[in-house]
């Protein structure tokens, strides 16, 4: 089997992985990104700060025709912009949103007490395929 057809039986698609069920593979959330947010100060923060809390799921949306950095990632919650994430590391997870890759984000710190750079942080997580320990044993 050459390596497209095996990542086909996997169930990988354009829109990104879809596993097959079975009891040889699972997925396996993996942290990929864990920092603050920047450019709250200019967006819907303010309108939000009370209610927004520490693991509140909050989407990422790239923004392509970002006039400043052309890899940008817009963070929002609900319909409000918090800001965005910081240019200087936003590359890869761009492309991977760009490339159809499924990727969840959480509020991973909340602090107003902190610099309004630090008032905000979040985590990033993409799915891992891992085998099972029933593949690992049989494979032995």
């Amino acid at each position: 089997m050459n390596r497209t057809d095996f990542l086909k039986s996997l169930g990988l698609g354009a829109g990104g992985l879809v596993l097959p069920s079975n009891s040889f593979l699972q997925t396996k959330p993996v942290k990929i990104y864990d920092n603050y947010l920047r450019g709250m100060m200019h967006y819907d923060f303010r309108k939000i700060r009370e209610s927004i809390k520490e693991g509140d799921e909050v989407q990422l949306f790239r923004e392509q025709d970002n006039m400043y950095d052309s890899f940008a990632v817009q963070v929002n919650f609900g319909e409000y912009r918090l800001g965005y994430l910081a240019a200087y590391e936003n590359i890869v997870i761009a492309n991977m949103l760009d490339s159809g890759v499924g990727l969840r984000a959480y509020v991973s710190q909340k602090d107003l007490q902190r610099h309004a750079q630090e008032w905000l942080a979040i985590e990033v997580f993409a799915e891992l395929v891992v085998p099972t320990q029933k593949l690992i044993d049989s494979a032995c």
